[in-house]
């Protein structure tokens, strides 16, 4: 007999809203059809890593945080900065630092964990829906 998790204890899981979403497509015509894209390599998640002198800046900025409910997110980084030449990118989802999981931390305290530590291995991945939702929260 198969053992199976009953339907109820699955997880809730909510996707973002997307503003423009593509025509479905029968699975049949996905291979040849030109508007079908399967390259996911770009959203797979990346790590990181960054040497930064006490006092140095990073070379990019971080949003959101438990408040946001969205999680923490790089909405800039500085061209030719060491962040930028290591990959970090506008969009980029930060899951982790150095071991310590950004998925439901307060901004106060991932900006401080940044901030203070000289070696940052960050575990990020390309998610730019939550970005642009990010983005629409922020009051100027």
């Amino acid at each position: 007999m198969d053992s199976q998790i009953p339907y109820d204890d699955y997880p809730v899981v909510f996707l973002p809203a997307c503003e423009n979403p593509p025509g479905w497509i029968p699975p049949h015509e996905t291979v040849p059809h030109p508007d079908y894209n399967n390259e996911l390599i770009q959203f797979p998640p990346q790590t990181i890593t960054l040497k930064k002198p006490p006092g140095a800046q990073l070379g990019f900025n971080i949003r959101g945080g438990k408040a946001s409910q969205l999680g923490i997110f790089i909405p800039k980084v500085i061209p030719d900065s060491d962040a930028h030449r290591a990959g970090l990118q506008e969009g980029d989802q930060v899951l982790a630092v150095n071991d310590v999981d950004f998925q439901d931390i307060e901004h106060s305290k991932a900006a401080e964990i940044l901030k203070t530590a000289c070696e940052i291995s960050m575990h990020v991945c390309f998610f730019p829906y939550n970005h642009h939702r990010q983005k629409e929260r922020t009051v100027h």
